[in-house]
């Protein structure tokens, strides 16, 4: 597994903050390092699995990283992400705690609405702008609005916000799904259940996730059934049954589709799958 240094990114030793655009992300295989870093996902989709655990990503997606969390990016598609990275909580000249502002152990990632992401775009850029002036009263600026990009993305976390308007039940859609994907999903049921037309619910999650939503579903379906195939003793067709897919044989050919190998292959062993 690779480590990344901040040496490499920090622009001296005395820089706190430091941006690191990805326009685009690629596949980019399991890594850790010895600095901290906030993951924004301004566009496009795709699977980051950290410690272990598979998420997806789509816009608006915010990603917190520790030094000794291990994580990968792989299935992107035109993903465009914008990195900001610290030394640590308690790395800043000026700033003295910024832990209430950060989320728990099992809370790394959130979703943000657009206006959140738009204003958090903003103060990254200002950021990115004061990175290249050390001097003091700069890394305070800098450190400030990193302050306030951290209270930005804490507001804007829709699990927060109950306005009750279109895009917020957008998102309060795709919170169902990441819970309930197992269950029957008729999507006519879902758009009364959340007030949003069907055709409404089918245009805004491809826009959201840059997938249909019946391939975001099966998405959700295959990465929770490849985890139980590593994790798990269940046979195939158990694991298929409990992760939404009611016939086998359809499973292990959506598998294949989407990992290009089958969960026989996983199950065995293959090295350069485990």
């Amino acid at each position: 597994m690779t480590l990344l240094y901040g040496d490499d990114f920090f622009v001296s030793p005395d820089a706190t903050v430091a941006i690191v655009p990805r326009p685009p992300q690629w596949d980019f295989p399991e890594h850790y390092h010895d600095f901290w870093e906030i993951v924004l996902v301004e566009n496009g989709s795709g699977i980051h699995v950290f410690n272990d655990q598979p998420h997806m990503l789509c816009s608006g997606t915010v990603c917190f990283v520790r030094a000794d969390d291990h994580h990968l990016f792989e299935s992107v598609d035109r993903l465009n992400m914008i990195n900001v990275l610290y030394r640590a909580p308690n790395g800043f000249r000026f700033l003295q705690n910024i832990a209430p502002f950060l989320p728990g152990e099992r809370q790394v990632h959130w979703q943000v609405n657009h206006a959140a992401l738009q204003q958090a775009k903003q103060l990254i850029h200002t950021l990115d702008a004061l990175s290249g002036d050390l001097s003091s009263e700069n890394i305070a600026a800098s450190e400030g609005q990193f302050l306030q990009l951290l209270i930005v993305l804490r507001q804007g976390c829709f699990q927060a916000h109950s306005d009750g308007n279109r895009e917020q039940r957008l998102q309060d859609l795709l919170r169902w799904l990441q819970h309930n994907f197992s269950d029957n999903v008729d999507w006519l049921t879902l758009a009364d259940q959340f007030q949003l037309p069907l055709r409404t619910l089918h245009r805004q999650l491809k826009q959201q996730t840059g997938m249909t939503p019946q391939r975001y579903l099966n998405r959700l379906r295959l990465l929770e059934a490849r985890k139980q195939l590593k994790q798990s003793d269940k046979t195939i067709t158990e694991i298929a049954h409990a992760c939404g897919f009611s016939d086998s044989n359809h499973f292990s050919t959506q598998f294949r589709r989407e990992f290009s190998h089958s969960p026989k292959m996983l199950r065995q062993g293959y090295p350069d799958l485990l």
